[in-house]
């Protein structure tokens, strides 16, 4: 939890209608301030200290900061909700981000090491390659810049950032915190994207040892230390030694780039995994272009491939899109994966995977190959997984075989709630619907219930009875239209706001059941077994087409995850993952891939591209670049 100062007198008590709680820290520039609203929950509020208000120079930083802040955002930065002016004073309000600063975290805990500390070096590097890339140069990296949030790192603080070119004419003062400056900084030259690795790689050398770099007494002789010795980094160990012993390098030009150091990182990760395991067994590897993608074995994994080559995850390299889709690989060879979902906590991509081997449901960060948290399942046999926005806070929800519905929301700890919505009578099947006060979980029950449960109340909001169970539930994407595909083969759409308003449509041909339902984008997708998929339009009385695919041997209560449904793109994977256009059934194309079904299958955006996720058996997870199809 981020330490909070109580506000002091002629403190503000509200800006832009959050009400200001506390104070989480005060600099030089202003003073930021832990705000609350009840239907948005938390920010962190920044207001430019009153001296400064005459002082036209420190008003154009505070602002500039603010449209610095918003070209990099979702980037493991902290996303820019508003900006403005309170009695002369600018203000910027941006996400909280609840967690201590790195410096606080070596601190309390003492030097990272292992996978911890690389997860913080490939995250980090991760953010710098895209503010280089936004063509800014942070110009303060250092560990209180660093805030340690519950889905990984955050980059902070733009009050001295600037663009290369301003950068490099703003020669008359020097700017910077003493420990983590590069020589060109404490010599009042040309600040650039190199002068960023070089704070890196000391904030990383703090991390890894808990000690500053170059000492922590006089600044003068601090300063001395950067312009003149060669640090000691002999207690770092491989592969980030190296990195760090090159982004140290007197001379800004001999220093690697962000987008450098990240192939590096993620290369070398994977160059020094063990390959005893792939010895004694024998894996399926998924290929690409006629080429395998082989991996070593150990622990999580993150590589991207790209047409016929692989590459490390988080590689910029000159591949065009012509050259084929992109492919990041992550996770275990030896867990089974029954659900999957793709989503974003504060701003990163993330999925969420139910790990039917180890009962947990695992939250990945797939560019940094690693697992961020885990939680029990609580129950086995889960049925359905999505990402939900609860208030201002992310949440994962899931329902099971017991019946139940549970919540985790990573940032506020690994405490899951659970909702017993069917009380014991058989399976739930869920989908999750946004509203404007917070989510919603909408239920079907092995007796025919239909429940739509307030998630962050845990109350039950309303109730139907459809008379026979329900193998799956999907809401439309839009609108306030949810689907039921039901034990009999009907479709049933149901308009809770409404009146409970239901309305049913056979979809079954020759007596097979309907074991599945996806929706979006004003269309509805049905899996009908002996049949394949269904198209309907979203009232559900339509029916478009049908993309024909062999059937998969499943329990008949079981939701179908051989298909998943997007904007622009049906993909199944029954045999091998092939694209459709849903709105005429027509192959798109067939994404390389071993033969064989798939144990989890789900559509959504990663890193801001239309992408798909898929689990195998005995292989790793993998994520399918969708983008511009």
């Amino acid at each position: 939890m981020a330490e909070v100062r109580r506000l002091r007198s002629g403190e503000p008590r509200e800006v832009a209608g959050y009400r200001l709680i506390g104070v989480l820290g005060d600099g030089g520039q202003g003073s930021v301030y832990l705000g609350e609203d009840t239907e948005r929950g938390q920010v962190a509020v920044k207001v430019l200290h009153a001296r400064l208000v005459s002082d036209r120079r420190a008003v154009r930083r505070f602002l500039a900061e603010a449209q610095t802040a918003e070209k990099v955002a979702g980037h493991g930065t902290a996303r820019v909700i508003e900006a403005g002016v309170l009695d002369d004073r600018p203000y910027l309000i941006s996400e909280f981000v609840d967690g201590p600063s790195l410096q606080q975290y070596v601190v309390q805990n003492g030097p990272m090491n292992g996978a911890a500390l690389m997860t913080l070096a490939t995250a980090t590097a991760r953010s710098l390659a895209a503010i280089h890339e936004a063509q800014i140069v942070h110009r303060d990296f250092k560990p209180n810049n660093v805030l340690m949030g519950p889905d990984g790192p955050r980059v902070i603080d733009f009050g001295v950032a600037r663009t290369p070119e301003s950068a490099t004419t703003a020669t008359s003062s020097v700017v910077g915190t003493p420990g983590y400056m590069a020589p060109e900084q404490i010599s009042g030259e040309s600040v650039t994207p190199a002068s960023d690795m070089f704070a890196w790689a000391s904030t990383m050398a703090y991390a890894a040892t808990g000690t500053s770099l170059f000492g922590g007494d006089s600044i003068p002789a601090v300063m001395h230390r950067i312009l003149n010795a060669s640090p000691d980094l002999s207690g770092i160990e491989e592969p980030l030694r190296s990195v760090l012993t090159s982004c140290l390098a007197k001379v800004p030009a001999h220093r690697p780039g962000a987008a450098e150091v990240l192939r590096a990182l993620t290369r070398r990760t994977e160059e020094t995994r063990p390959v005893v395991r792939r010895v004694r067994r024998r894996r399926r590897r998924m290929a690409l272009a006629g080429l395998a993608l082989v991996v070593m074995f150990g622990g999580a994994i993150g590589l991207t491939m790209r047409g016929g080559g692989v590459t490390a995850a988080g590689d910029e390299g000159a591949s065009s899109e012509a050259d084929g889709p992109r492919v990041t690989a992550f996770g275990d060879f030896d867990n089974k994966i029954s659900k999957i979902a793709l989503g974003s906590l504060s701003n990163v991509s993330m999925v969420a995977a139910a790990n039917e081997t180890t009962q947990r449901i695992d939250l990945w960060n797939p560019d940094g190959g690693q697992i961020i948290n885990s939680v029990p399942m609580g129950a086995k046999d889960i049925g359905s997984l999505a990402f939900a926005k609860i208030g201002s806070k992310q949440a994962i929800v899931w329902s099971a075989a017991d019946g139940a519905i549970r919540v985790w929301q990573p940032g506020q700890g690994n405490a899951v709630q659970t909702i017993r919505a069917c009380k014991g009578k058989g399976r739930a099947a869920m989908s999750v619907v946004p509203a404007q006060k917070g989510a919603s979980a909408y239920v079907s029950c092995a007796d025919g219930r239909m429940q739509a449960w307030d998630l962050a109340s845990g109350k039950q909001a309303s109730l139907w009875r459809l008379g026979q169970s329900v193998h799956d539930v999907a809401w439309a994407g839009a609108g306030t239209n949810v689907f039921a595909v039901m034990s009999k083969g009907l479709l049933q759409r149901i308009d809770p706001w409404d009146s409970g308003t239901v309305k049913a449509r056979a979809v079954v041909e020759s007596g097979a059941p309907a074991s599945g339902v996806e929706a979006a984008d004003g269309l509805v997708a049905v899996r009908v077994e002996g049949v394949g998929v269904k198209i309907y339009d979203q009232s559900g009385e339509r029916q478009r087409c049908t993309v024909k695919i062999p059937s998969k041997a499943a329990s008949p209560t079981t939701p179908t995850d051989d298909f998943a449904l997007s904007k622009g793109a049906l993909v199944t994977g029954v045999d091998g993952l092939t694209v459709w256009n849903p709105r005429t059934c027509e192959r798109v194309r067939d994404l390389p891939s071993t033969s064989g079904p798939f144990t989890a299958l789900a559509i959504g955006q990663f890193n801001g591209r239309k992408s798909v996720v898929v689990a195998k058996p005995d292989e790793e997870m993998a994520i399918w670049d969708l983008a511009g199809w």
